[in-house]
């Protein structure tokens, strides 16, 4: 399309334009506070008020006086019983307002519309953003007697802004032309807008002088694909039309949106429930099993979009060691480690090698003798170990590769304790401290619990369950399929550059790979690529 829309802005997060007040901290939910009204103004909106509620102002505006007179001279016990009766009960009539109060503002699927407005304004860009540059150097081509005339070339392509139209739809005689929910409805299309992306072409020449040679070319807003749009999100076409509007473009008023046309069928997205991810939980397993007490945290960092990596920590039951009661071992399991570690040899790997030291980090309390008394069997399980090397070492000889030197054993297993255990606390040099007083805290917990001061955590609590919506499930979606179109790219270009042909970005960007794979998931409820592993069924219903 010959002129392409202008980059996506951010909206403006109240709806109708009305400035929102910040909520009171004690307002219920949805209910905005009006504006604070000077005292005299009260008192006459009081006395307007219909029905018997004068006592209202009567009470506000007479009780300092009470205060003065009344209870000082002991006070009538009748006057207190009439105000006890003026405070009426909250009643199951009042909680409906409320209830109703907020679904006047919020309609019925607030939730869908406001989390597909977010995956389209933000996360799309951060996906986009956080796909790195395409590098690619051409094989060395075996051509005897001919010097090449650089010593090395680099392609490196990135992607930029992205940019989305409003949806549109191609005629068979080549016209574009807005595309309504109605039409989409009654001709079977997909209720989609065009998604397009600034791209940059670099190639960069050292000679065997070592001078650089850069030539750039940029291709403004190429297109690669299109997005399924959600009816009544801001980037609908029919986003805040009057009723009038709506009816002449044959849409219900009532219609709430929120679900999107697929081929010509009304699809929504159900909402997915999953337990809470950076949240301790504790479980007691049911006996006999080798275990008594299991305490896990699946960890997820926050700006990062890397499935949650789970940390779980096992205290052993007692039958289970040979010396009777004495085994009531703790353990951890780490990820990619195959063995389970001594939460000492964790501790101790992380840099903490005094017992004073590792103790403060899980019981805060040092005259609390039944945990410590707890704790004594896995001090002396890792008496042997006692220096940050040997703990590391201990640790890097259970990963996954065997038979790698010393050095290379400790570096990995300093990069597993850095990067993957509880990453949601940090991934940086110095997160060793932090991460030691949340792992003491997990094993906290999992001491209250077995010391019974404390419940065991229920995983069908709904507290303890997110919900993720049609943003993170797109989302998702989306991540997968720029990763595969960024791999095509890759591919087509390693392939011109070392058959010495033109690079042509238009023909290496497949946009079927995004259109076709949002639109397949959608239509199907299957989501994930077709025929591939660890695809949920059901997702998208009609």
């Amino acid at each position: 399309p010959a002129s392409a829309p202008p980059p996506i802005s951010p909206l403006p997060l109240a709806r109708g334009g009305e400035p929102t007040h910040p909520p009171h901290p004690r307002a219920p939910l949805g209910l905005r506070l009006a504006p604070a009204m000077e005292d005299d103004e009260y008192e006459e909106g009081m006395e307007m008020d219909m029905g018997g509620h004068q006592h209202l102002q009567h009470r506000g505006y007479g009780a300092e006086e009470e205060v003065e007179g009344g209870y000082a001279g002991g006070g009538d016990g009748e006057d207190e019983e009439e105000e006890a009766r003026d405070e009426e009960e909250i009643t199951q009539e009042d909680a409906w307002a409320v209830i109703s109060a907020y679904f006047e503002e919020k309609g019925l699927v607030r939730q869908q519309l406001d989390s597909f407005d977010e995956f389209i304004q933000n996360t799309m860009q951060e996906i986009v953003d956080e796909s790195a540059d395409i590098e690619i150097r051409p094989e060395s081509q075996h051509n005897p007697g001919r010097q090449a005339e650089f010593a090395e070339t680099l392609h490196k392509i990135s992607f930029g802004q992205i940019y989305l139209s409003k949806p549109m739809m191609t005629e068979a005689d080549g016209e574009t032309a807005t595309l309504f929910p109605k039409s989409a409805r009654l001709r079977n299309l997909t209720y989609s807008a065009p998604l397009y992306v600034d791209v940059s072409y670099r190639v960069v020449k050292k000679g065997h002088d070592c001078e650089e040679v850069t030539e750039t070319a940029e291709y403004p807003k190429v297109f690669i694909g299109k997005v399924p749009i959600m009816l009544r999100s801001s980037y609908c076409t029919l986003f805040q039309q009057s009723e009038k509007d709506l009816t002449e473009l044959g849409e219900c008023p009532y219609d709430q949106g929120g679900y999107f046309v697929i081929n010509g069928s009304e699809k929504v997205l159900i909402a997915q429930e999953k337990m809470s991810t950076n949240h301790v939980y504790v479980f007691k397993k049911r006996q006999p099993n080798k275990f008594a007490y299991v305490g896990e945290v699946r960890s997820m960092a926050e700006n990062q979009n890397r499935p949650a990596s789970s940390m779980f920590v096992r205290m052993l039951s007692r039958a289970g060691a040979k010396g009777g009661s004495s085994g009531q071992y703790i353990r951890a399991t780490l990820p990619y480690i195959r063995a389970d570690i001594p939460i000492i040899i964790v501790f101790r790997a992380l840099g903490f090698v005094a017992d004073k030291d590792i103790l403060e980090h899980i019981c805060y309390d040092f005259s609390d003798t039944q945990m410590m008394e707890l704790l004594r069997p896995s001090l002396e399980e890792a008496f042997v170990i006692q220096n940050q090397q040997v703990a590391l070492d201990y640790i890097g000889k259970r990963g996954a590769t065997v038979g790698v030197t010393r050095e290379k054993r400790i570096k990995y297993a300093k990069e597993i304790l850095q990067k993957e255990m509880l990453p949601h606390v940090g991934v940086g040099e110095f997160c060793e401290t932090k991460k030691a007083y949340y792992f003491g805290y997990i094993i906290h917990r999992l001491l209250m619990c077995a010391l019974g001061r404390r419940a065991e955590d229920d995983r069908d609590h709904y507290g303890n369950k997110r919900l993720d919506l049609a943003g993170p499930l797109l989302g998702g979606l989306f991540r997968m399929l720029f990763r595969k179109l960024t791999r095509d790219v890759r591919s087509y270009v390693q392939k011109c550059v070392d058959n010495g042909k033109e690079v042509n970005l238009q023909f290496a960007i497949k946009a079927k790979t995004i259109t076709s794979g949002l639109k397949y998931s959608l239509a199907t409820g299957n989501w994930g690529q077709a025929n591939q592993a660890g695809t949920r069924a059901g997702v998208s219903q009609v």
